[in-house]
């Protein structure tokens, strides 16, 4: 069984999460092993790492139009208008 613990690395943040698969695919059990923080909550997520992330339909439109040749102010542009929770930015 697969056993999955996770922290923060950027801010040596003691916070940590453990996750244990359930059965055959029927999902997580999820544990919060420390959750002591050593940093401030975010007020906004904008920008932030995670959910500046491309979802697997975002980066096949984002391999399309590098095969285009489409600027990358044109690119963001594009998923702006195609998802509205769509948090990344230009860097």
């Amino acid at each position: 069984m697969e056993v999955i613990v996770t922290s923060t690395q950027k801010c040596h943040c003691p916070s940590k999460l453990q996750g244990k698969p359930i059965g055959k695919g029927e999902g997580w059990i999820r544990e919060v092993i420390c959750g002591t923080h050593n940093h401030d909550l975010y007020e906004t997520l904008v920008g932030h790492p995670y959910v500046g992330r491309l979802k697997a339909n975002e980066h096949s439109i984002i391999v399309d139009m590098n095969k285009s040749m489409i600027k990358l102010s044109n690119k963001l542009r594009n998923l702006e208008e195609n998802s509205k929770y769509n948090m990344t930015i230009i860097k």
